[in-house]
């Protein structure tokens, strides 16, 4: 039975790894080409067709044409040729005029690690016979334009030929390019917990992928990325994530915050259940974070980002009355509206204050995070920095160093910022052990 069950693998499948991928742009042995071939490359020099369609490909790619050399008389050779063949005996000729041809072309050997690995694979594919082919990491050594364009290429070709593809890959990008190539392309998400020694596998319907990548805001924020990644946080605007992202990498220095978590911008507080909804759905805990006036009876995405993020309908009720309540005791503090983004909690009396405690606790159980102080611009005033948005956060990353080695570098220490984002940590890793301060 072992015998029979390498034979049938080794007809109808192929495992293309990190090593034996790079040889498929290696010179291949020739032979009697009235014979059946006995490598790629032998057998796209016989295929006028599938030669001219990886040609084709390159030349989209790199704006070179890939063709075979077979002037070394006892080897097949990949050249990139700054311009197609004009008939078919100046690419497979040996008189003076073919060896003159391949003499202006490049070996391939002579280019890079990502071109000899997008043509080497693309060439494979074209012309191997095998009815599963397996690639692991097909996008290394490849730019992301290259990347999505090769997984585009690659998810085509197979389709085409009715071939199962199964890929191991850490590249949005080239998972993207398949699923415009493929749309019912089937994703599995494979996690593992190294503390823990647990792994975990989740199919990803074809659905819930073309969710994540046909709205046009979840392209914007390049959400598929966060499929590589234990978790997000989704954040109002650009401003907001580029701050909270830098002020958490300075807590993972310190083995604080949040580690393989990535932020993203949602453009605006009304949008970011439209981010955390189809991240959930996947299985990566998406934790919001918008400003304080979130709050305000106003707002009309209040119960779509609660019921999104899973809060019963008898805490949305209770949310709700108190919503109701500190909306309305913010308007009268200190006869300031905007005192709500200003001073946030703080501008309440205790008892007042104690209840929007309570009611900011509630919330972070489910991964909704409403800024205590108000609004980004509220973080770090012992920095003196003014403006607003991205001129606030532009000055606020003037003062704050770049380096641990810059003797204004800003530390994380305790309270403030750094322990928001150690509560949004705390709920990543463990949803239920959260305060408020």
């Amino acid at each position: 039975m072992d015998f029979l069950r390498i034979w049938l693998s080794s007809l109808y499948v192929v495992r293309l790894d990190g090593r034996n991928r790079f040889l498929l742009a290696d010179p291949k042995p020739t032979g009697d080409l009235m014979g059946q071939p006995q490598n790629h490359l032998w057998a796209l020099f016989k295929n006028d067709a599938d030669r001219e369609r990886v040609r084709k490909l390159t030349e989209e790619a790199f704006g070179m044409s890939f063709v075979i050399d077979p002037t070394a008389m006892q080897s097949f050779r990949i050249r990139m040729s700054p311009r197609a063949p004009t008939s078919k005996s100046e690419e497979q000729g040996l008189d003076e005029k073919a060896r003159k041809f391949h003499a202006e072309a490049q070996l391939i050997s002579e280019l890079s690690d990502g071109v000899q690995a997008f043509v080497g694979l693309t060439s494979a594919l074209l012309s191997l016979p095998h009815k599963i082919i397996l690639i692991d990491e097909p996008d290394a050594f490849l730019h992301p334009p290259l990347a999505r364009r090769l997984g585009k290429n690659l998810a085509k070709i197979a389709d085409e030929r009715d071939a199962s593809l199964i890929v191991a890959t850490h590249s949005s990008e080239f998972l993207i390019g398949c699923i415009e190539s493929v749309p019912r392309a089937a994703v599995v998400r494979l996690t593992y917990d190294p503390t823990t020694g647990a792994a975990a596998a989740r199919a990803l319907s074809p659905t819930e992928i073309s969710e994540m990548t046909s709205d046009p805001l979840l392209r914007s924020t390049d959400v598929l990325s966060a499929l590589f990644h234990k978790a997000a946080v989704i954040t109002e605007s650009d401003t907001d994530r580029a701050f909270y992202d830098e002020m958490n990498q300075r807590l993972v220095d310190q083995n604080r915050g949040m580690r393989d978590t990535l932020f993203l911008n949602a453009q605006n507080m009304q949008t970011i259940s439209r981010l955390v909804q189809p991240l959930r759905r996947v299985g990566i805990a998406a934790a919001a974070i918008v400003d304080l006036d979130f709050i305000n009876v106003q707002q009309t995405n209040w119960n779509d980002l609660l019921n999104t993020c899973g809060v019963p309908a008898t805490s949305v009720r209770s949310l709700d009355a108190e919503r109701t309540y500190l909306s309305t005791v913010f308007e009268a503090a200190d006869g300031n509206p905007s005192v709500i983004k200003k001073r946030g909690i703080d501008a309440l009396n205790s008892p007042d204050k104690a209840k929007a405690c309570a009611f900011l606790k509630e919330l972070e159980k489910y991964g909704i995070f409403l800024v205590p102080i108000g609004e980004l611009e509220s973080w770090l005033l012992h920095l003196g920095v003014t403006g607003h948005g991205s001129e606030w956060v532009v000055n606020v990353f003037s003062k704050i160093g770049k380096s641990d080695k810059d003797p204004d570098y800003l530390k994380p220490t305790t309270g403030d910022v750094w322990d928001f984002l150690d509560r949004i940590a705390a709920w990543i890793s463990n949803p239920g052990r959260l305060g408020c301060d």
